[in-house]
């Protein structure tokens, strides 16, 4: 086996347990799952693309500040904006903490505004020990085509369509988009409310920038 295959397959069985354990993790139960990983280098053929055939220009990256001040998500059904909180790992003790505190951005190596998909996690539901945010994504279904929602960054706001929504299985996290040319962004939580059999998966492409300059 090349090098470069066997290393997609390590980081992507890693992915899928952390995946299967911080989404799935209701009640503790113990998920495992094998996942074939996702292939940065082509488009993702297991869902359908954004319909747009550009993308805005790439923005800087923004600040990967941990501090749930710097950087918001700001979804129709909410209040108020959300926190994002950048993890640095798939460690399934650092990410329950995290969710303490907001959303989680995953550590895929894509930021918003780039070409590629950026991951952002959160609870649907779960006991008290979930924290605050143990049911903000409860209503992440209510989302439909066409709807836009704002990310909030240091640097820039970025406004993101929903384009797709999908319910798939645990072990079929695979079909998260990998790369693309487009900036795209997937939020992710279990499905149903109340359960972890399953995963909602929601897609969006970037549609405008607003810098703050």
């Amino acid at each position: 086996m090349n090098r470069a295959p066997l290393a997609d397959y390590i980081i992507g069985n890693l992915l899928i347990f952390s995946l299967g354990i911080f989404l799935g993790a209701y009640f503790q139960a113990d998920l495992l799952f094998l996942w074939p990983g996702i292939d940065r280098d082509q488009p993702s053929t297991a869902i359908s693309n954004p319909s747009s055939d550009t993308s805005p220009d790439i923005s800087p990256v923004p600040n990967h500040s941990r501090s749930a001040s710097n950087n918001s998500i700001n979804l129709p059904f909410l209040d108020q904006p959300l926190s994002l909180v950048y993890s640095e790992t798939l460690e399934e003790a650092v990410i329950q903490q995290y969710l303490h505190q907001g959303a989680v951005i995953l550590p895929l190596g894509i930021s918003f505004g780039e070409p590629g998909n950026v991951v952002i996690t959160a609870h649907s539901s779960g006991p008290e020990d979930y924290g605050p945010y143990r049911d903000i994504f409860a209503k992440l279904s209510e989302l439909d085509p066409g709807d836009e929602y704002t990310i909030t960054t240091p640097t820039a706001v970025y406004i993101y369509k929903i384009y797709d929504s999908t319910i798939v299985e645990p072990d079929e996290v695979n079909k998260l988009p990998s790369y693309d040319e487009r900036s795209t962004v997937t939020l992710v939580t279990c499905w149903p409310v109340g359960s972890n059999s399953r995963r909602l998966l929601v897609n969006s492409e970037l549609v405008n920038i607003d810098f703050k300059i």
